[in-house]
């Protein structure tokens, strides 16, 4: 043995060799005699077990399908007896108007009502004789069309199927499978393509009380092929035939061509059965299983050749497995007993060559192995001392992943050893992150350089890891030269306090690192997550958190779920830019600010909109700034001087507040510079309004909303503008005018009240009552009265 093992290397360590090659002998052996004994089991039990488990597949075909069947029953008993049904089959064929309304009622609250068709009822219709008509869910025409251009049947004419199955009489019948041609769609300008479609069609006679007395009948259309579907599985395993077989001896439905014999049929009796049967001079097993519902039965033929035949051949590959087995054993357990020492003695090898040994060493395999370990342990000692000094940037790295989502968060005791090199322990996986930008660190030195930045992260890195509340944990890394991400790990048993701790955490490390060390931050926290995500999809919360920045302002705490209510909107109308291009065009620069101001407010204050959101409101006030310029020929250069770029200028603020006091500014220059420009204007459009009003101040819808439009402006600012230059509102202005007129009106005895309110362009005299005692101090008939008094007076 050991001169035939020499050539393969393996002579002088035999040991390890031959216990490999008796053990793969010994597995060998024992599945081969386990198989001999349980194929003499599995011979026994296959003929019976085949037949049970046909058995148990007929029947639950039959379950199935009379499952399928009551749906049919069911259906028909609905429609069959809606009491609108009977007075629809005794309207003539000349029914038309309210007697035509009821059909498609009846279509609409009674069949369409039913719900969508299962895949085993492919349709179902009415056929109402005396009116010829055929009432299905969606449709309402006559016989022929309905045959012609819907359902017809495949080698059957139009009069052939209205006699057998419409005017025939059917209780409750299952008539045989038919190829049934629909039209899914009627064109009349295309023609009609009709798809073949195998069916079992269900009838009954309507009203059903008498065979002479047929007018109508009810059909449903079954889907053979959801039958099929069913048989699919008992054909595939058995090769079997699968007839349907009703209480007369007609066959529904089978899946073979071949009818069923008469001597077969006369020895399905009862209500289930196993018998064999010669048919055609092939042996068959015919299992057979009857419905209680409708009295069908169903047979499975199946030929005997396929039991006989598996078992003839599970037998002859037995045995000559077994001799095959026993022939090449020795083969095999030698070359498995090879490759399964092969990695071995490769191992072997290279310790010997790597190692340098002088000459054989006389130990076995194992032994120079476990040598070889040794001096490798001592070696990686040494190694860790160096890794130990890599450290703090490995431990970055590390965390910057798992910000990042590359890597999963693993807290078992195995992989909480596995991150201790790094001097990371995670206590459970629940955690929470939370990132601090430092706004500033001005006051916390007054020449900031790289190395007071660097101090500054430092300080804010220490704080955060310490300030956490035991058992919790926290650990910090460095995202950029002012950002730094503290992620906390928050023990299992008190991982329902985590969003309590973060608060704490935030709202502590904020006050300590702005009083005590005079740097500005601003504190975005995410919210606590669980599993092995849940650290970079709370950094992802605390990152977008940190955007609100831009609305709520430096030097804050932002929570993740008190952004979450944010809109996707801004509030800044049209007419709203409309009035703040007017005001400042006509140098009404405390009007403008005032009007930004609001603006900024109705979408900042509340803090419920995006930074994107806020970032576009912003883009369209300074697009608004620029259509100004434009049309009213503003040389940009002359407003901002020639080295600003007005869009860069205004987003070089971090926050809405910056951007907001800039936009104010360049709107109060802006406005400022039309003053001289528009002084002229002004007047001479106050003395166009008063003009305008001199000349239709008599019309009744003479008002603010009249003016603007006539002259293409906001009833707001012409409000505005008429007030500041003449001093009065204009709608005073507009009153004065019509009182006056109707005071010389009134010396007029002929006129009453009412005439003159409508000649001073008041609607109702009530209103103009009310606005003449407000200018006058009394009522239009005081007001006659004492001017009738100092006529007489006058004249006596």
């Amino acid at each position: 043995m050991k001169r035939l093992l020499r050539p393969l290397g393996i002579g002088h360590l035999r040991s390890v060799w031959m216990t490999m090659l008796i053990s793969n002998l010994v597995l060998l052996l024992i599945p081969v005699s386990m198989g001999a004994f349980l194929y003499t089991k599995v011979e026994a039990s296959l003929e019976s077990g085949a037949n049970r488990s046909n058995q148990a597949m007929l029947e639950q075909l039959k379950l199935s399908l009379d499952s399928k069947l009551s749906e049919v029953q069911k259906l028909a008993q609905q429609i069959i007896f809606d009491p609108k049904l009977e007075y629809l089959l005794k309207l003539d064929q000349d029914a038309g108007g309210p007697d035509r309304y009821q059909f498609i009622e009846f279509m609409r609250n009674t069949m369409s009502r039913q719900g969508s068709l299962t895949n085993f009822i492919l349709d179902y219709y009415v056929y109402f004789r005396n009116s010829d008509l055929v009432l299905r869910p969606g449709l309402l025409t006559d016989s022929h069309k309905f045959y012609d251009m819907y359902y017809s049947y495949q080698g059957m004419s139009y009069d052939r199927w209205r006699e057998s199955m419409l005017t025939s009489f059917h209780t409750m019948d299952y008539l045989p499978s038919a190829t049934l041609l629909r039209t899914a769609e009627y064109d009349p300008m295309q023609s009609i393509e009709k798809t073949p479609l195998n069916v079992i069609t269900f009838a009954q006679s309507l009203p059903g009380r008498d065979r002479r007395d047929i007018t109508g009948t009810f059909v449903i259309l079954i889907d053979e092929s959801q039958i099929k579907e069913m048989f699919a599985q008992i054909e595939s395993a058995s090769d079997s035939s699968i007839y349907i077989v009703n209480s007369d001896g007609r066959t529904i439905m089978a899946t073979d061509r071949q009818p069923l014999p008469g001597e077969l049929l006369s020895r399905i009796t009862g209500t289930g059965g196993l018998f064999n049967q010669t048919i055609n001079g092939d042996q068959k097993m015919v299992s057979y299983t009857s419905s209680e519902k409708e009295g069908w039965k169903y047979v499975l033929v199946t030929p005997k050749s396929v039991f006989m035949q598996q078992i003839i051949l599970i037998k002859q590959w037995a045995l000559i497995l077994f001799a095959l087995c026993l022939a090449v054993g020795l083969t095999a357990a030698f070359i498995f007993a090879y490759r399964n020492y092969s990695p071995l003695r490769k191992t072997v090898n290279a310790i010997l060559r790597g190692n340098e040994w002088s000459g054989r060493p006389q130990v076995n395999e194992y032994e120079l192995i476990l040598q070889s370990i040794e001096g490798s342990l001592h070696t990686e000692k040494n190694l860790r001392s160096l890794l130990a000094q890599q450290t703090p940037v490995i431990r970055s790295n590390f965390l910057l992943r798992l910000l990042r989502g590359q890597m999963d968060v693993d807290a078992s005791r195995e992989g909480g050893q596995s991150l201790r090199f790094m001097d990371i322990t995670f206590v459970s996986d629940d955690f929470s992150v939370m990132v601090v930008q430092l706004d500033s660190i001005a006051r916390f030195n007054a020449e900031p350089s790289e190395e007071q930045w660097a101090l500054a992260r430092f300080i804010v890195s220490n704080i955060g890891t310490d300030l956490i509340e035991y058992p919790h944990k926290a650990f910090a890394v460095e995202l950029d030269r002012d950002r730094v991400a503290i992620v906390c790990n928050f023990a299992a048993e008190q991982a329902e306090g985590g969003e309590r701790v973060t608060r704490e955490l935030a709202t502590g490390l904020k006050g300590m690192i702005e009083e005590r060390f005079k740097i500005d931050v601003t504190v975005a926290v995410g919210l606590p997550h669980s599993g092995a995500k849940s650290i970079s999809e709370s950094y992802a919360e605390a990152a977008s958190a940190l955007e609100f920045r831009i609305v709520k302002g430096g030097g804050t705490i932002i929570y993740f779920q008190d952004i979450t209510d944010v809109h996707s909107h801004y509030y800044y109308p049209v007419d709203i830019e409309v009035q703040l291009i007017n005001f400042v065009r006509s140098g009404d620069a405390d009007h403008a600010l005032q009007l930004l101001d609001t603006i900024y407010a109705m979408n900042f204050e509340s803090g419920s909109i995006t930074p994107e959101y806020g970032k576009c409101l912003f883009f369209n006030i300074t697009s608004t700034y620029l259509k100004i310029m434009n049309a009213t020929g503003v040389d940009q250069n002359d407003i901002l001087g020639p080295d600003i770029d007005l869009v860069k200028d205004i987003f070089s603020y971090e926050t809405a507040e910056g951007m907001h006091k800039r936009m104010k500014r360049l709107y109060e220059i802006l406005a400022e510079s039309m003053v001289a420009d528009k002084s002229g204007h002004s007047a001479q459009l106050l003395q166009d309004m008063d003009q305008f009003v001199d000349e239709h101040f008599t019309d009744s819808n003479m008002g603010l909303g009249m003016v603007a439009d006539h002259f293409d402006m906001t009833p707001q600012y012409v409000s505005t503008f008429y007030k500041k230059q003449s001093g009065i509102n204009l709608s005073d202005h507009i009153a004065k005018k019509r009182i006056e007129l109707a005071k010389r009106h009134m010396a007029d005895k002929e006129f009453t009240n009412a005439q003159i309110a409508q000649l001073v362009g008041y609607t109702s005299d009530v209103v103009f009552i009310r606005a003449f005692k407000k200018i006058e101090g009394v009522t239009p008939g005081k007001y006659r009265e004492l001017m009738m008094s100092c006529v007489s007076d006058e004249t006596g």
